[in-house]
């Protein structure tokens, strides 16, 4: 019966009859599949964007650079009182002095005759120092032991 071409029609119209009453389960089934693709996929690209965005914020800040350039008039009550004092605001605030020199090489234009250079984490902290109550009492005794001084910050590279 099975060579039979009617047997093969019906055979195939019972596939068919099958399939289409298991047809809008499966497609169903297949649909709810793909909504919970498209959700799963989009809330994956939020929290992605999220931790992105949050590592954006969390980069530190580059670290800045203090560079004051003196000229001292009194070198004793500069080195004595004023020096120790300045270093202590500068340790507690968090600044470290990379450069303390008086022995500073022209290349271009007048060479300063002192240097410092203190280096900071960032741009606020140096801030936060120069503004710093302890800080600005030393300025009255720099400004005795001074004739001039320039100082400026910048930002290093992280």
């Amino acid at each position: 019966m099975r060579d039979h071409p009617k047997f093969e029609v019906q055979m195939h119209q019972q596939n068919r009859i099958r399939l289409g009453y298991d047809a809008p389960k499966a497609r169903g089934s297949i649909l709810m599949k793909t909504h919970y693709t498209v959700v799963l996929a989009a809330l994956t690209g939020v929290g992605i964007g999220g931790l992105a965005v949050q590592g954006i914020h969390a980069q530190a800040k580059p670290p800045a650079y203090y560079i004051a350039e003196i000229d001292v008039t009194n070198e004793d009550l500069y080195n004595k009182q004023w020096a120790p004092k300045a270093d202590e605001t500068i340790k507690a605030a968090g600044g470290t002095y990379l450069v303390r020199s008086t022995d500073v090489e022209r290349i271009d234009g007048a060479a300063p005759k002192r240097v410092l250079i203190s280096k900071w984490d960032n741009i606020d902290k140096l801030t936060a120092w120069r503004e710093s109550e302890a800080y600005m009492r030393t300025l009255p005794i720099l400004d005795k032991a001074i004739r001039s001084m320039r100082s400026y910050a910048v930002e290093g590279l992280n």
